[in-house]
This record gives structure tokens, sequence and C-alpha cells, in this order.
């Protein structure tokens, strides 16, 4: 079973307008809402290629209802949040041809609450996958990270995708896969192999990084692949890192090589839009096939 954990998730409300234009009105050309977060993000994506997963996490206020009413249109999520006093946050997106979002705070999260939230983990086995993508809440850091050391020294396949201090302090031990975009490690693709190497040697099995339009990277314990998408169109950049993720776990359910797992991450990630419930298995295959993974010793 696949469990994805968002502490902090978001309706996030999405206007799309012509241009931008700072300290005056601004008239939206359509407006849409959506229940995100990264670790949601991720459980949708893997609902568009038919696999199901549990969502975990923190929902409360006046937009709960409405945030798992947009949830229970996807047929392979399971919504299992905990309820909260303070309310769910809302984020902004605009698409003004590029994207400008603007992210709310969230809610603080109480010690009950946090402890009725890991009552869930009871259900979770040996061999489970769990993903920690987005976001932590300053006060539930120190939480959180025990509560994935638990995880991790249990036999559980743990996915990282959060914030850097995290990571660094989860490295070593042995995560499933971490995960990173240039926003918090750049571009320059050698400092990419040399932070990626440096999280193998101290546990992780695998690292994947990508950015838009360029090459993805993936670091394994032998080698690191790099997969060009540069000249691809995506279907859409919106949430592209957690398909990635989910492409990644979708090969891996299938017990796919290491190289055919990222292919697949990268395939999906060209080839979906989170925005829509079901992928194009067709469009996906024929990006695999098209797609190459140079193989790569470390220097």
């Amino acid at each position: 079973m696949i469990y994805t954990i968002t502490t902090n998730p978001s309706l996030d409300y999405y206007l799309k307008i012509d241009e931008l234009n700072v300290g005056v009105l601004n008239r939206s050309k359509g407006e849409t809402f959506d229940a995100a977060g990264k670790g949601v993000n991720v459980s949708k994506f893997l609902n568009n290629l038919g696999i199901n997963s549990t969502a975990l996490g923190f929902l409360g206020g006046y937009n709960k209802d409405y945030y798992l009413d947009i949830l229970a249109g996807y047929e392979h999520i399971q919504p299992l949040f905990t309820p909260i006093k303070g309310s769910t946050r809302i984020n902004v997106k605009i698409d003004a041809g590029e994207e400008t979002s603007l992210n709310a705070k969230g809610p603080d999260i109480t010690d009950e609450e946090f402890e009725r939230f890991l009552k869930r983990f009871d259900y979770i086995f040996e061999n489970d996958y769990v993903v920690l993508s987005g976001n932590v809440q300053e006060d539930l850091k120190e939480k959180v990270v025990e509560t994935m050391i638990k995880l991790m020294e249990s036999g559980h396949k743990v996915i990282l995708d959060t914030d850097y201090d995290i990571i660094e302090r989860l490295a070593p031990y042995k995560p499933f896969l971490i995960k990173m975009t240039y926003f918090v490690i750049g571009k320059d693709l050698d400092e990419v192999v040399k932070v990626g190497k440096r999280y193998i040697d101290q546990g992780a099995k695998y690292f994947m990084y990508s950015a838009h339009y360029m090459p993805s990277i993936m670091c394994t314990k032998d080698c690191y692949y790099k997969c060009d998408i540069s000249d691809k169109n995506p279907q859409s950049l919106i949430g592209t890192n957690d398909s990635m993720i989910a492409g990644f776990l979708w090969a891996s359910l299938k017990a796919a090589s290491p190289e055919e797992a990222f292919l697949s991450a990268n395939a999906v990630t060209i080839s979906t839009n989170l925005l829509e419930r079901t992928a194009d298995m067709d469009l996906i295959h024929k990006n695999y096939k098209e797609l190459k993974a140079e193989r790569f010793e470390y220097k």
C-alpha cells in the first residue's frame, strides 16, 4: 500500500488572467478550486495511473468538507485526514502565462491533534510505501522527524520530498527515495550528482532530481542516470515534481529495474496533467519508448 503525508494541505484557487499587473485591478478569465498539497498531488497522479493510495494529513475549518468533496471524485484515493480546530489554508495560483503562487502559512497543529494523527500509522505495515511531501510546519518538524525515523527503522519504504533540513536529518536512516528540485540545490548538474551521491552514501537507496526544461538525474549506489526531457513539451507544469514520484512508484510496484522506473517517472511527468482525473496511458507509453537514460559512473 502507498500512504502519502501532507501536513499542510491547501485548497488551491486557480485564476487565469491575460497579464498580471501589480497595484491595479486584475480580472480573471476563469477560475477553479483544487484539493492540493504535494503529498495529495502524488496521490492524485497515482489515482490517474490506476494506483490506490491513502492520503494522510490534517484538515479543518469551513473548507474541510469542500476539500473532501473534491477528493471524492478520485476513485483510487482514500482520504484519512485528521480533523483539526484550525482552518485548512487557501493558496492562490495565478496563471498569466507563467504561474505566480501566493501560499498561506497554514494552521497550527495541537499536541492532541498530532497524537490522533499518529494513530493512523497503526495500520501501516512493513514494506508499505510512505511519501512525506511538501513543507512541514515549523512546530511539527521534530515530531515528524521522529515519526519518519520510527517508520524507516521498522522497514517501511519512506520517500522524502520535503524541507531540506528534514531530509538532511533523515538521510542516514535509509529512505527509499529522496527527491529534490532546482529550487533547493540549483541547476548545476555536477553539483546535483555530488549532492545525490552524498545522500546515497549516507543510506538513501535512490536520489532523484528534476528541473523544468532540463535533464533529470537519478543516483543509485553504483552509478547515476541522466534523462533529457528538455525538448519535450509537458502536458502541464503544475505538479510535475509530484508526478515524477508517482511515476517512479508506479513502475516500482511492477518490479521495474531502477533505470525503467526512472524512465517511467520522466514519461509520466511529461505526459500527465494534475487537474485531470485520468492519464493518457498511450501517451505515457509512447514517451517512455522515446526517452533514453544515459548511465554514468561516479568520478
